[in-house]
């Protein structure tokens, strides 16, 4: 009995063990469209495998589906292994941008890229020596960075000079970060109060208005390096690391 018992779980693997391979093949060949056909059929037999949430998600993903993407990596997210569920909430974290990247509404980027950044920590927290996502995070928040320096300065022109609009005043939480990271600044460790302005303003809505503050930080710091300010970062990692399973 239990020999049978093992027979059939050798069975089952197989049937969807097969089209995985197959897909993995086309995938690494970069025939996205052929793998995720292959990956949709083994999920016939396995619909719960989370290794075909992730690699569907991905060849969505690769084939510029991010909707689709974005669904399949959800599920993926919560799979049991550490290692995998970082890559999944790596790539969770690259549709976020890319979805980003293509919204026409200044306001659905800095959303979709306030997600990102969310799933890359995430990513991070689960293998803190995920290097890529490491490298993504500090690339997304100053493309956030920009954008909410881009809607303000837009506010800024359009409002009219006898009615200035008001920005939302900053919650608790940001007045005692903002208290903080000025400290350090006033200790000379600009670097660390600039990464933790950058964090509370990837994180907190209220704090967007805080970002000439980073601005300022950062001439600082390149000033005491002996270097220029530092370019716009418009390179993007984001594609490193977008494998299948």
């Amino acid at each position: 009995m239990r020999l049978f018992v093992l027979l059939v779980c050798l069975l089952s693997v197989a049937l969807w063990a097969l089209p995985i391979n197959d897909g993995n093949k086309l995938f690494r060949n970069g025939d996205y469209a052929g793998a995720l056909e292959k990956y949709m059929k083994a999920r016939e037999a396995e619909p719960a495998n989370p290794l075909l949430f992730y690699n569907i998600g991905t060849c969505q993903y690769k084939l510029g589906n991010y909707d689709e993407a974005k669904k399949e990596l959800e599920s993926a997210v919560r799979m049991p292994d550490k290692k995998m569920a970082a890559k999944a909430a790596y790539n969770l974290a690259n549709t976020h941008f890319r979805i980003g990247e293509k919204s026409a509404e200044g306001s659905e980027r800095i959303a979709a890229w306030r997600e990102s950044v969310a799933y890359l920590k995430k990513a991070i927290d689960l293998d803190n020596n995920f290097e890529n996502a490491k490298k993504n995070v500090e690339i997304v928040q100053r493309k956030l960075k920009e954008e909410l320096d881009k809607q303000k300065e837009n506010k800024d022109q359009n409002q009219d000079q006898n009615n200035d609009q008001k920005q939302p005043p900053l919650s608790e939480k940001a007045k005692e970060v903002l208290a903080r990271a000025l400290q350090l600044c006033k200790d000379g460790k600009y670097a660390e109060g600039k990464e933790m302005l950058e964090n509370l303003i990837a994180e907190d809505e209220t704090a967007g208005q805080l970002s000439g503050y980073v601005q300022r930080i950062d001439d600082i710091i390149e000033i005491k390096a002996g270097r220029k300010p530092k370019a716009k970062i418009d390179a993007s990692n984001t594609d490193n690391d977008l494998e299948v399973i």
